[in-house]
């Protein structure tokens, strides 16, 4: 159950490929297999990394000889440094003096979880592989294209597992969590994420910013770049926030109009709570997959099965800055052809498409014709930035639910699609994994779904081509 245990075990089974020397001035034998050194200095080849999992007290010393080993680079997991006030500053006193302020080694943390980088999809049964400094143990993972940057050490432990789990469609490439960042901080590593081409969506939580300009300036150069995102979590909002966050990465409390300052300044999504953060960096990993364009006006369709689903979401739609267009001539005639005479369509961009569905089953033709041909009409209208969706899941409608002609038209379109589904749950979990196995977001609720389409159009809107 130990950490530095973890550390190892995460490095082996995940077919780390570099050499492990695990470091133990007490103990002989080996662990997993690799032979314990009493101390990195009967390392015999050259190391790049030294991961400390260690008391803190302990930590200048080991430092010392990793100075002298020639190592270039340390992760510091352990805590009790500047958030547990004058002793945890004494010792980043002595790392800064032993390090010569960092130039004879770099350092990420201390008390953080580490870094993690995702090479293959464990879920896809193809051999693991990354790069997992965690003492949380990872077995199940996919790669894809979002990155982490984190002052929590949860962001690279429990609740990214969670969500992993929760969304197994969202695939990630890099976990940082940078902890105190008493050497690199948000900074190193978003330059790192900027010009890396397998990322995409860039997630950061943080208590303090250690250069506001140049965060800005970084920022900035992502809104310029049509396939990134940056999605920001700030803690320390409040002045009650401010001490728990003093307490917990001893951060110093910042002015709030400072805070909201360099957020604007720097355009990026703020996200309001970890729950929002990894479901925008959700949204905008698929998005980015599928080569879909962002809306720039918020011009929206909703697809209901119900006339009460249909009068919330249009006051969401509203409260959010969305609009539903005045459909052409054209689509509303082709849905007039659809709908039975006793429910006509509306002529604005929200369907309620049951009536149509009925008029189909009336008349003994397959529903699932009838919706698809409602989503060809909706995405070749012009006035269409995307389509919002509420769908029903029963057993007994699967063939309505089959989906498999809709999404074959969904992956002819470059204008986002998302669902909310609504019914039995099993059914709701089949056609939600459908869904994302096409790249296709669901929600759990009305105004997540709402939401996620309003934050594409900030998006859009921030962005300087």
């Amino acid at each position: 159950m130990k950490g530095g245990q973890r550390i190892v075990d995460n490095l082996v089974s995940n077919n780390f490929k570099g050499k492990i020397y695990p470091i133990n001035p007490n103990s002989e034998g080996d662990l997993f297999g690799l032979e314990f050194n009493r101390s990195v200095l009967e390392i015999e080849d050259d190391v790049d990394l030294a991961i400390f999992y260690v008391p803190n007290r302990k930590i200048p010393s080991i430092l010392e000889e990793c100075v002298q080993k020639g190592i270039k680079g340390a992760i510091i997991e352990a805590s009790g440094f500047e958030e547990v006030g004058e002793k945890g500053l004494q010792l980043r006193d002595q790392i800064i003096q032993i390090t010569d302020n960092f130039s004879k080694i770099r350092i990420v943390g201390p008390n953080c979880m580490g870094l993690t980088r995702i090479d293959a999809d464990s879920d896809k049964g193809d051999e693991k592989g990354g790069f997992f400094t965690s003492f949380a143990v990872f077995y199940q993972y996919k790669r894809g294209n979002v990155a982490i940057i984190s002052q929590s050490g949860m962001l690279n432990g429990g609740y990214l597992m969670y969500n992993l789990e929760k969304y197994p469609e969202l695939g990630l490439r890099y976990s940082c969590s940078i902890g105190n960042k008493m050497d690199l901080s948000e900074i190193e590593f978003l330059e790192y994420f900027i010009e890396d081409n397998t990322v995409n969506v860039i997630a950061i939580y943080l208590e303090s910013f250690k250069d506001p300009r140049k965060f800005i300036e970084l920022c900035k150069k992502v809104r310029s770049m049509p396939d990134k995102t940056i999605i920001l979590v700030k803690g320390g909002l409040t002045t009650q926030g401010q001490k728990a966050s003093l307490s917990h990465t001893g951060a110093l409390a910042e002015n709030s109009q400072l805070i909201k300052a360099i957020i604007k300044q720097s355009g990026v999504i703020q996200a309001r709570s970890f729950y929002e953060l990894f479901q925008f960096a959700r949204t905008f990993s698929m998005i980015y997959k599928n080569n879909i364009t962002l809306p720039k006006q918020g011009n929206v369709s909703l697809v209901a099965g119900s006339g009460g689903a249909g009068t919330i979401s249009a006051d969401l739609t509203i409260e959010y800055g969305l609009k539903f267009p005045i459909l052409g001539e054209k689509t509303y005639n082709a849905l007039i052809n659809i709908f039975p005479e006793w429910m006509p369509p509306n002529r604005f961009a929200l369907v309620d498409i049951w009536p149509a569905m009925e008029k189909a089953m009336m008349n003994k033709t397959n529903p699932e014709i009838i919706m698809n041909e409602v989503y060809k009409l909706l995405l070749g209208e012009e006035k269409v930035e995307g389509i919002l969706s509420m769908m029903f899941c029963s057993s007994r409608f699967r063939s309505v639910n089959n989906y498999q002609a809709v999404i074959e038209n969904f992956n002819h379109t470059s204008k986002p699609i998302f669902f909310w589904l609504i019914g039995e749950v099993k059914e709701i979990n089949r056609v939600s994994r459908l869904l994302s196995d096409n790249n296709i977001p669901t929600f759990p609720s009305l105004e997540d779904m709402i939401k996620n389409f309003w934050i594409l159009v900030q998006e859009s809107k921030s962005k300087i081509y």
